[in-house]
Formats: structure tokens, sequence, C-alpha cells
């Protein structure tokens, strides 16, 4: 696949600018064990988290994606994995086993069910129910409609979770997780493992199989066809190859299907594929889907 014209409305950054245009298209990204994020369509910019260094992909703890649009979708299971080994993984956590689902009758399809032990309580079992909305400063909010708790009275959240201390507040809110009253507020900035996001969320959407998230405005014109991840301007770097001006396209193989892109094990996944130069300078890699058994698939 030949590499497409920069959209026209979009300007790149400068060559040493920090940070650079980041477009991706149908990608499943693996973000972390067990951690997946369906990337519909994505536009934004990758910034390194130090001016003095570039974008360095390999290393996903050396940059921050700022999204401006996207499309974006997380499974239940995903979810429930990134509040189990993430933000309730810590010692003397008030929450284990959380499993996040839709609700399952007819006419609250629209809400979600938390399902978990409660540490406290010699691992009572407890549900909430809420509905996932988007406050006023872009965040997703699960505005809780039940909570019940297996012999014990409940007065709310709080209450329930048996958190009074501010240090164990700040400790949740610096994983991802804030409470606001009764209700849950997800801030994904911090809630996903590196690379972190930051972006506004304008709609989220209960599905069967997880929750979908808009970021920011309309859906832009794609530089591309199939399956990629797009990096153009500023300077970039993997491995050992840096990249000033960069224009380095990722493109999925097999382009049948959703590319599943490991953010973990990128450079295995690129010595998988090949490499192939445009007549501009520019850089197109060829790489396999990352299989599900730990490895590139041919």
């Amino acid at each position: 696949m030949e590499s497409g014209p920069a959209p026209v409305d979009q300007e790149p950054p400068d060559a040493d600018s920090p940070s650079t245009h980041t477009e991706m298209r149908n990608l499943n990204l693996l973000v972390s064990e067990g951690v997946h994020l369906e990337v519909r369509y994505l536009d934004g910019r990758s910034i390194s988290m130090r001016k003095d260094r570039p974008v360095i992909l390999d290393d996903k703890s050396s940059f921050r994606i700022e999204i401006e649009s996207a499309e974006t979708a997380v499974d239940y299971e995903s979810l429930s994995r990134l509040m189990n080994d993430h933000v309730f993984a810590y010692e003397g956590a008030p929450v284990r086993d959380l499993e996040i689902t839709q609700e399952e009758d007819a006419d609250q399809r629209d809400l979600v069910e938390l399902n978990g032990h409660l540490t406290s309580a010699l691992g009572t079992p407890f549900e909430i129910e809420g509905r996932p909305e988007v406050t006023s400063q872009g965040e997703v909010r699960i505005r809780t409609t039940d909570i019940q708790a297996f012999d014990i009275e409940v007065e709310g959240l709080l209450d329930l979770l048996g958190i009074e201390a501010e240090d164990v507040i700040s400790s949740l809110e610096e994983r991802g997780v804030k409470v606001e009253g009764n209700d849950i507020v997800l801030l994904l900035d911090r809630l996903m493992p590196p690379p972190r996001i930051s972006g506004r969320v304008t709609s989220v959407q209960v599905a069967p199989k997880g929750l979908i998230l808009h970021f920011g405005g309309a859906r832009p014109a794609a530089s591309g066809n199939g399956n990629y991840a797009y990096y153009r301007g500023g300077t970039i770097r993997i491995g050992k190859m840096t990249m000033r001006d960069a224009d380095l396209r990722i493109v999925d193989q097999d382009p049948g299907d959703a590319f599943d892109f490991s953010v973990d094990r990128l450079n295995e996944q690129l010595q998988a594929g090949y490499a192939k130069l445009q007549a501009d300078g520019g850089l197109t890699m060829h790489v396999p889907d990352f299989g599900t058994s730990g490895q590139p698939t041919p």
C-alpha cells in the first residue's frame, strides 16, 4: 500500500517538534495483558513526555496520545481486567473480583452492572447498577441507580466500599477512578496503561459487548485505505531508527479484519513484517497481526 497524502486541513508538526500527528484506522490495540482497545478511527497527536526527547514508539511510557477525534470501544472483559489489575491492584483495596457486564433486563439495556466482593466485609458480594453518561468535563460517569450488598445496610457508595480516608480516595483517583456521591467517574487518562491518552469524550454508548466512546468532533477524512497506524511530522524513534519530519505508516498485511496491534511487543511485530521506502522518502511497514499465541502471525 502506498502512503497517502496528508489531509490538506491538518498541518504536520515541525520536524523538531516533540509531538507527532497520529492517525489510526481499524486497530485492535493490545494495551496490556488481556486488555484490548478497539480503535475504529483516531486522529490526534503523540506527544513526548520530555521536550528533549522524541516520541519513542517502542517505549510506551515515553509519550502520550492527545485525541482530537476518535471512536473507540472497550469490551466488558477488558474493562473488568483494568479494574482488577490496575485500579484495585494494591494491598488493602476495598474491592476484588470485579466484573462489569451489561444489564440483562430488556428495558434496562442502557445500564451496566458491577459485581464484586468487598474486602473489608469478609468477601461479601455486592452489585452496583449504573447508567454511563458524559460529564460536562468530557469524562465518563457511571450514574448509580441501585446498590445492593447481601446482609449489609448500605447508605451510599462510599459507605459500601468503606472509603473515608483522603489518601485512599486520592490513590483511587491516581489509578483512574473518582467517587462522587454515589457515582463512579472514569478518568481515562489514568485508567488506561501507557501510552496515556487524553481527550474529551462526547458520547458513551452501552453495547452488548462493551462501551463505545466518541471523542471530539466529526470523523476526519482518512489519509489512506485499510487498517493502519500513521505517524507524520515531528521526530519519532523505533529501536535504533530515528526519523525526523516523520512519515511512517504501519499497515496491516491482512486487511480482511481489524489490525491486531501490540503496544508492548511492537518490535517483535515489526520484525515479522517488511518495510518499503516511498518515492517521497516516507516509510511504509507491512506488518502481520499479533496473534493470540503472543507472537506475530505469519
